[in-house]
């Protein structure tokens, strides 16, 4: 039996993104040549076994327990759907680990780093992430038909959660998508996909490529080195709880299958209000 190109054709089969696709496979290929080098068949293979490759990979990668939950996860899938054999969840237990804020650049960094880009495609692309709060990935598969300014919205297709939205358009980004469309000799403008790649303008933008821009524009101005392109998804999304959108709506645009995903920006916001009073400063008499 071909094991892994059964698990490909599962993975397909649930209709899993390309990406997801990716992250899957990375980690299946090393069990698969895990077992190969113990000359042990997929079917065979013990929890034992499983748990020890969990230690392997994790020492020899430096992974966070966060990314072996997710190792968990995906060898749960090879059992279930290419071995066809129940899971006992009891041998091998999610692990504990601590859970960090996301962090969401200050206006102030923002407004420096989009100072600092010269170049176009870079200025727009991050001033959509802030203003929009859009994934990297759905910013660089954004279709020129997608951006429809009669209704001032952008219509998000084919989300991390295989389900569509709509998001906001505001007239200041779509002032700046003209700007950079018109910047392009007629016969390179985009036709398909708002951002090409730099050389092969009939593909979608690389998110490598954005990353490594404004890893270098990080560096360049000293901002916080926790600052990267999806930052700006951060920063949208406290900002605009901050400026009083209401919850339900945040996670609307923001395309998340779960509110409790959308309350972290709770925790991120800024701890007061224009003309909010601390109940301690109202106690009376003073303490």
């Amino acid at each position: 039996m071909d094991y892994f190109s059964t698990f490909i054709q599962m993975l397909h089969a649930r209709r899993l993104s390309n990406n997801t696709i990716r992250v899957y496979v990375s980690y299946i290929k090393p069990y698969l040549a895990y077992l190969e080098e113990l000359h042990l068949s997929p079917e065979i293979a013990s929890y034992q076994t499983m748990r020890d490759f969990l230690e392997r990979i994790q020492s020899e990668r430096g992974l966070a327990d966060r990314t072996i939950n997710m190792i968990i996860s995906y060898l749960q899938f090879f059992q279930t759907y290419v071995l066809h054999k129940d899971w006992d969840k009891t041998q091998i237990p999610f692990r504990a680990f601590p859970t960090y804020l996301p962090y969401a650049p200050s206006p102030d960094e923002v407004r420096r780093l989009l100072f600092a880009a010269q170049k176009p495609k870079v200025r727009l692309a991050v001033s959509m992430l802030y203003a929009t709060g859009m994934r990297l990935d759905e910013l660089c598969h954004l279709r020129c038909s997608d951006i429809i300014h009669s209704s001032m919205k952008i219509y998000i297709r084919h989300s991390k959660n295989h389900s569509d939205r709509y998001i906001p358009l505001t007239e200041r980004i779509w002032q700046m998508i003209l700007d950079y469309w018109y910047s392009f000799p007629s016969q390179e403008r985009p036709r398909e996909w708002l951002f090409t790649q730099q050389t092969h303008l009939d593909h979608p933008m690389d998110k490598q490529w954005i990353q490594r821009e404004v890893l270098s524009l990080r560096r360049s101005l000293g901002l916080d080195s926790r600052i990267s392109a999806h930052s700006f998804r951060h920063a949208y999304a406290t900002r605009c709880y901050e400026n009083g959108m209401d919850l339900l709506t945040l996670k609307a645009y923001l395309g998340h299958s779960s509110i409790n995903s959308t309350c972290i920006y709770v925790r991120l916001a800024a701890s007061y209000k224009e003309g909010f009073v601390n109940p301690f400063d109202q106690l009376e008499g003073g303490i």
